[in-house]
């Protein structure tokens, strides 16, 4: 019969992970509407300042066709959340996924090769309840190393958190997620644009917090403000509090047909004590004009708290271009400055990187394929650096 198949794939994939009874496998049946071919995902762009959270592309397009074929299954699988939606005004939906990224890298420095396939395997479980009010949202990281910390189950979550929704766009997070320390600080490994992060985003915004954050957006202004403990992981309340904050704006956003209709304006602070005081302030701007993207930041810190608390004076900046051929195929080219001590001379990283991204699904199904040379001024050192990704979510 037509659909059989994916059906009981989907109804043994639900019950696997919400064996909440018959009735939960019931409403599998609605998950799969009529099922159609064709093409797969709407036309949209991928810009440099996209996250990823439990709000995943589900706007998926078929064309009518009775038969199962690669294709259609490969839609099914990975162009779709896996969700159970309730017709009641407590629980609306239920939904769950596995995120996989793997990246291939090899590194040569000094004539030696370094070849290593590092990758991530995340489970994902959201729900929506209360009218769709309120959203509970947890992201469990089973390959991140916690050896070092005390408490190792919490330290793998991502995000643990619950949402109220006061409006469309405004809302209040409590609970555990990452910290929005600038651009790529605040973008799950998932979304970014390259394998790795900017030198100033991966050295004082790749956090992983506890607290209470506002976020929203008004007309050209958006924000996300909050105040968290300084400990990160989920490892407790010990060391301190921080503020972070990080606000933007679109100043031409009403210009139809502008040239910068889509040009944006951030402002952001992490201040905070854990040990002893420590800030980083940054300032950044994103632009996009049909196929054409490009975005800079530049973070001065006077002691950080990334992962780990560095007290030391640092700054850098970073600049990147995009072109895109199409909605799936992506080129980018990037320069990335960072003085690791400002109270040393010749303590400067440069890096050079440009990459490919394909986006079979959006961020769903993506291939990238990334070059990176960098020189440090103060070993006086080379590397060159290829990073081929594989990340799907299932």
């Amino acid at each position: 019969m037509k659909n059989r198949l994916i059906k009981t794939v989907l109804t043994v994939f639900c019950f696997l992970l919400f064996p909440i009874g018959s009735y939960a496998i019931e409403e599998v049946e609605k998950l799969v509407p009529d099922v159609k071919k064709g093409e797969v995902l709407k036309d949209k762009i991928i810009t440099l300042d996209e996250t990823i959270d439990g709000d995943t592309t589900t706007d998926v397009e078929f064309d009518d066709d009775d038969e199962l074929d690669f294709k259609l299954f490969a839609e099914k699988t990975f162009a779709q959340k896996k969700a159970i939606r309730f017709d009641n005004k407590f629980i609306n939906e239920i939904s769950g996924e596995l995120r996989f990224q793997g990246i291939t890298s090899f590194e040569e420095r000094k004539g030696n090769l370094n070849t290593t396939y590092p990758f991530d395997i995340n489970a994902v479980v959201e729900s929506k309840f209360g009218d769709e009010k309120y959203r509970f949202f947890t992201e469990y990281a089973f390959t991140r190393d916690v050896e070092d910390m005390d408490n190792k189950f919490f330290g793998k979550f991502s995000n643990l958190y619950i949402e109220r929704n006061f409006s469309k766009n405004h809302k209040m997070r409590v609970g555990v997620s990452r910290s929005p320390i600038g651009l790529e600080g605040s973008m799950s490994s998932f979304s970014l644009p390259f394998a790795r992060r900017a030198q100033i985003s991966r050295e004082f915004g790749d956090a992983i917090s506890t607290g209470v954050s506002f976020i929203g957006k008004k007309g050209a202004f958006e924000y996300n403000l909050g105040g968290y403990t300084s400990t990160r992981f989920t490892q407790g309340f010990k060391d301190g509090a921080e503020f972070i904050g990080r606000v933007g704006v679109k100043p031409f956003y009403k210009q139809e047909g502008s040239y910068f209709k889509n040009l944006k304006l951030y402002a952001g602070a992490d201040v905070g004590h854990r040990g002893e005081n420590y800030g980083v302030y940054s300032a950044a701007m994103t632009y996009e004009y049909k196929k054409f993207l490009m975005n800079f930041e530049y973070a001065h810190a006077n002691g950080s708290n990334g992962d780990y608390l560095d007290p030391r004076n640092r700054q850098g900046f970073f600049t990147t271009v995009g072109w895109n051929f199409t909605p799936k195929l992506q080129l980018l080219a990037r320069y990335d400055y960072f003085n690791y001590n400002l109270d040393e001379s010749k303590s400067v990283n440069h890096e050079y990187s440009v990459g490919v991204n394909y986006f079979v699904f959006k961020q769903r199904l993506k291939f990238a394929l990334n070059y990176v040379f960098s020189n440090d001024e103060k070993t006086q050192t080379n590397k060159n650096a290829i990073y081929f990704l594989t990340q799907f979510f299932i």
